[in-house]
């Protein structure tokens, strides 16, 4: 069964929320809803794309996604949506999207709107009672001629050291960083390495998982997403590290 989630910056005590959950009730849509999370940072949209990448595919395919960060500072620019690996996007025209699908995607639809709307109820919980059943967006939506677009931070490589960076912090203070597998694997190349976390720590192995670390150590690991993350079993990276979003994550050949 597909379901409805909702991925936002509104934050936990928001009345937006509220309105949102009880305009889907009015209007009769009986999906199940599952609030990814509404703790972005506010109009943070990397941090969005990046979180909405790392679950969406968890869901059943024909599910629908929205992604409302930064929404009312930018829906002046309109409301888009897109299918992508099986599953509907519904987001502003922020360049959230094309963050997670990547700059190649070209498949954007433009969801109606007659006017600027606050609320955002009154664009997406239309478009979902007419996309019902799985149909093809060009069956209820023209195409967007163009749409704005961002760039992902993506490491960089000057043979010697690749440098990336903290994207995004999860509840327990471990790192999560742009710097994929293939990235990494494509420097260190089988030649030993030095993965510098702060001026007096590094790492230079990457765990498995946090079985290969004893209480307090420092470890980086991939997730099942593929990206590196930097992490203190039982501790905070964050707050012993002090790595927080935006700090350079380097590592270097030896």
């Amino acid at each position: 069964m597909s379901v409805l989630t909702f991925l936002s910056d509104f934050g936990a005590d928001s009345h937006y929320m509220a309105s949102f959950r009880g305009a889907m009730h009015c209007a009769g849509i009986d999906m199940p809803f599952i609030e990814i999370t509404s703790g972005i940072e506010p109009f943070d949209i990397v941090e969005a794309a990046y979180l909405s990448s790392m679950v969406y595919q968890d869901f059943p395919q024909g599910s629908i996604h929205i992604l409302a960060t930064n929404v009312v500072a930018t829906s002046f620019h309109g409301h888009l949506a897109a299918k992508y690996n099986g599953h509907y996007f519904l987001a502003p025209d922020n360049g959230i999207l094309g963050l997670i699908f990547g700059e190649e995607f070209k498949e954007y639809y433009l969801i109606p709107t007659e006017k600027y709307e606050q609320k955002i109820q009154n664009v997406y919980l239309p478009f979902i009672q007419n996309l019902k059943g799985n149909k093809e967006l060009a069956a209820v939506a023209r195409k967007a001629e163009s749409v704005v677009l961002k760039i992902k931070q993506r490491p960089t490589n000057d043979g010697l050291e690749l440098r990336g960076t903290v994207l995004f912090v999860d509840h327990f203070g471990n790192a999560y960083t742009n710097v994929s597998k293939f990235d990494f694997d494509s420097f260190v190349n089988s030649s030993s390495y030095e993965i510098v976390l702060s001026r007096h720590t590094s790492l230079y192995s990457i765990s498995e998982n946090f079985a290969d670390a004893e209480v307090g150590d420092s470890l980086g690991y991939f997730s099942d997403h593929g990206f590196l993350v930097i992490a203190i079993k039982q501790s905070s990276a964050k707050n012993m590290l002090n790595l927080r979003k935006s700090k350079p994550i380097i590592i270097k050949k030896r």
